[in-house]
């Protein structure tokens, strides 16, 4: 890669976020060109198959992943903002911050912190896409496991819905753990999951199965969101499944 052949330069923007593994649009992930800044400040690196950057990098901007010099994830996401539209920034912080620890499966540790992300907008005001940032961390949440989830959760946020609690477990009285919405609504017994193409698979579909039957026998309602769904009605119209939902369970708009 031309960051390791070039002394002084560093891959940025969306260059960084791939490398990072952040869930980006079609289009930047398909880009071809590496996305290069210049270590320290200094000319833009210009040459075939680069696309230079002049960024203000502190020495706590920068790092290293598998030995290639990249933005930090805080500096990454920050970067972002020139680039991404809201929901993708979201869905962007959403993935930094990201952890979760549960009694199955893998445990995810965050790249950063939601106060990484703060220090990043607090000490670089004039970055571009600044407004941006600062609304997107209005927005993001620990706990959104990918940016479908996130664009569902913001679609809830639309309608005036109650805030969702992510990370929460439902147990049945002995305390026994049922499942791990992707979305709950404790008050209400209600839980929303996004079911990605892993779900279509014969076994998974079982286990979900079983989940949403074991939550349904101490009172829970569940709401399954697909990429199918998503296609035909949009995220703001599977929301409106969750509003339903709610509606049966009791919730009703103030006023």
């Amino acid at each position: 890669m031309l960051a390791t052949l070039s002394p002084g330069l560093v891959c940025c923007l969306a260059t960084a976020a791939l490398l990072w593994g952040c869930p980006l649009p079609l289009a930047l992930q398909n880009e071809l060109k590496i996305h290069l800044a210049k270590i320290g400040g200094g000319a833009r690196p210009v040459r075939k198959g680069v696309s230079g950057h002049r960024l203000g990098l502190r020495s706590q901007d920068v790092g290293e992943l598998d030995g290639v010099p990249v933005t930090c994830p805080a500096r990454t996401w920050l970067d972002l903002a020139a680039v991404l539209d809201l929901e993708d920034l979201v869905a962007a912080a959403d993935y930094f911050i990201c952890s979760q620890s549960r009694s199955f499966g893998p445990q995810k540790d965050a790249l950063c912190s939601l106060g990484d992300l703060l220090e990043q907008v607090h000490s670089t005001p004039g970055a571009r896409g600044i407004r941006k940032a600062r609304q997107a961390l209005e927005l993001c949440r620990v706990g959104a496991d990918s940016a479908p989830e996130t664009r569902l959760r913001l679609a809830i946020g639309r309608l005036g819905l109650p805030e969702p609690a992510l990370r929460y477990v439902v147990q049945d009285a002995t305390g026994w753990e049922l499942a791990w919405p992707d979305v709950a609504f404790p008050d209400f017994k209600v839980a929303v999951n996004y079911d990605g193409r892993h779900h279509l698979e014969e076994r998974q579909r079982e286990s979900d199965i079983r989940r949403d039957e074991s939550i349904a026998a101490i009172g829970w309602a569940s709401v399954t969101v697909t990429a199918g769904h998503v296609r035909q009605w949009g995220f703001d119209g599977c929301a409106h499944r969750v509003l339903d939902s709610l509606a049966r369970a009791g919730w009703r708009i103030e006023g």
